[in-house]
Parts: C-alpha cells; structure tokens; sequence
C-alpha cells in the first residue's frame, strides 16, 4: 500500500497528514509559553500589589535570565520604570532597548568630617558624595527605564550610589503623597547580588539603617525592590522577612538553616535541592514556574549627558553702572499669562525634592 507525500501511517494503522505531529508540537509549545506568561503576569501582579521580591538560587541556574524576563514584563505595564543596578557589564549587552549609565569608580568619594569637642574628645564622621549630579539628575529625568553599570571597586561606596538613586525616588514620591498629588508612577529597582546592599554586616550600619527605613515604606510610595542572591541568610532579616520568596537550586547549607523550615508544608520542599536550571519554587502558591530563555530585543546604548556648565563669575558692578542701570530701567508692562496647575505642582515637586538633598554634587 504506497501513500502520497501528505499522507502517512500513523502508530494506530491510520492515515494522517505528516503535518500533524509538527501541529501538535507547536500546539504545545504555543499552550507551555501562554501558561509560563500567565505565571509571571501573576508574580509581577503580586509585586505591585503586595511589595518586593526576593530570588534565591546557586550560580548558574538562571538568576539573570529570570530578572531580565520580570523586568521585560515590567517595562510592559503603565506608568511603570525599571531601573537596574549592576556590577558586571551583563545586562547592557545583553538585555532589550534601553539607555545605560556607566557609574565611575571616581563618581563616589568618601567625605570626612572631624570634629574637636572641648579640646579632648575627637569624633570621626564618614560620609560619602556622588559626583555628577547634573549628569545623573538629567539621565533619570530624560528616561523611563535605564541601567546604571558601576565600576565602582567599593562594596560600601556601591551600596551608597544605590541608596542615593533610591532616596531621589523616595523623596519625590514622598512629596506627591503629602500634597496629595493625583499623579502615581510606580518605579522598581532591580538590584543582583543585593546581598552587598541590604545585610549590615556588609556595609555600614548608618548606611544600612537609610536604607532600610526606606524599604520598611516603598510599597506604599509604589517603590518595589526586585532582589537576587546566592544563599537567603546572606540577607538582613529585616529585609528579607518583608519579601515575597521565589527559590531555584540552593546549596545544602543555605536548605538546612534556612530554607527547609521555611518549605516544611510544601509539596516541593524536597525537590528544591535538584531543581533545574531556569526553574525556580513560587512558596506563595507552591507552584514550580519555568522562565523561558530571554530573547534579547534590541541591544542597549550608553547615554553621555552633557555636564553643567561651570558658573561665570560676575564682575562686581562700578557706582556710574549701577546709577544707569536704575534710571534707564524700562517700566514692567503687564502681560496675562495662563496658569497651569499641574506643571507647577510638577516643578514644585521637583525643586522640593532637592531641599536637604546633598547626595548627588557637582564635581567642579
């Protein structure tokens, strides 16, 4: 019995099309990646309304790959930015379309302030500056989303150029909830190996403590932190208590302390030592979520703002100048001007948000 070359025998003796087995696997692969995109619309929901993710996993199961695809999705929802922070050249080779600001070594500098009290007491004070600031102020207030790529060498010097990124944010949202602005725009701040930012071991307790007065009120300015580490214990109690868990393969020691009385009612809590790689436990709905391979769209760019110009020093004005600048002066003739009260809250809201503020200062 012959066949023509759209026909074939199927296992059961019947003739079919040999379209239909390829059908059927596209068919699948089509229903796995609308089910993977509904999981993490789910987890991405469950950010923005509940708070902050924490993802744990050894090196190499997939931790960079998961957080692009979350921060993929982010950057599809409204009145959303991402702002990512990273140590390694990574994400701006590898991500989507974005701007990225690379961060010199140079751009933190320690500030010291030594006071003598009543001739015998002597108090050390260490502080640290961001230089750049009309650079760093223009990048953020020009882009929705935008990758800062430090090369700074100090663990503590970085954890400081995040705080003062995060507190610009804090600060402005701040202002828009105490004069009950209608405006609302979410930002979250996606931080690998946070581990060097939120633990006090890590850096300075003065440091930490800004930072965590921070995030103990983020979710209620619509700041969200998404966290990525190696082992949980590594984090700060306080920070990762407050924290939604989404878990890869961890290492023994990580499960024993930490992570097994944490799954003690799960149904995976056995499984989440041979995980593999890409598929990380959801113990808020005990789900296992696969995250498919980041397909990168676009490549990132750098963005060079252009810095302040310095100020000119203004001669000082001689008596016969000054006498006939104030009998040549033009009389004021009145001009009637629409008032627009959105973007002068918008321009009050800015210039308030720098009172106080001395993180970010120009280097001249």
């Amino acid at each position: 019995m012959t066949t023509s070359n759209q026909e074939r025998k199927s296992p059961n003796g019947q003739l079919g099309s040999k379209d239909e087995s390829t059908c059927g696997k596209n068919q699948k692969v089509r229903t796995k990646m609308q089910q993977n995109n509904g999981e993490i619309q789910q987890i991405v929901r469950d950010i923005l309304d509940y708070g902050d993710l924490l993802l744990i996993a050894n090196k190499g199961i997939g931790k960079t790959n998961s957080l692009m695809v979350l921060a993929k999705a982010f950057r599809d929802q409204e009145n959303t930015r991402v702002i990512i922070f990273e140590d390694f050249p990574k994400w701006c080779n590898e991500f989507d379309t974005i701007p990225f600001f690379k961060v010199k070594d140079s751009d933190v500098v320690e500030t010291s302030h030594t006071v003598d009290i009543e001739d015998y007491f002597i108090r050390h004070e260490r502080d640290y500056t961001v230089r750049r600031g009309s650079e760093i102020q223009q990048t953020l207030e020009s882009n929705k989303d935008l990758i800062f790529v430090s090369e700074i060498t100090d663990i503590e010097r970085q954890a400081f150029f995040i705080y003062s990124i995060v507190q610009h944010f804090y600060r402005k949202h701040y202002l828009r909830a105490y004069k009950n602005y209608e405006k609302s725009e979410r930002v979250i701040f996606v931080i690998e190996e946070s581990q060097n930012v939120f633990d006090s071991s890590t850096i300075s307790k003065k440091i930490f403590n800004r930072l965590r007065k921070i995030f103990s009120v983020a979710r209620n300015l619509d700041l969200h932190f998404v966290l990525a580490s190696q082992r949980l214990q590594d984090l700060n109690t306080k920070i990762r208590g407050r924290t939604r868990l989404m878990l890869g393969q961890v290492n023994i020691d990580d499960y024993e302390l930490k992570i097994r009385r944490l799954l003690r009612h799960s149904k995976h809590r056995q499984d989440i030592l041979t995980l593999q790689r890409g598929v990380f436990l959801y113990p808020s709905t005990d789900q296992l979520i696969s995250f498919s391979k980041h397909t990168q769209n676009g490549k990132p760019f750098e963005i060079k703002p252009k810095p302040r110009p310095q100020p000119q020093v203004e001669k000082p004005k001689s008596l016969f100048r000054l006498f006939k600048e104030i009998f040549t002066k033009p009389k004021p003739t009145f001009q009637p001007s629409v008032y627009n009260e959105e973007e002068d809250l918008d321009t009050e809201i800015e210039e308030d948000g720098l009172i106080g503020e001395e993180l970010f200062e120009e280097e001249w």
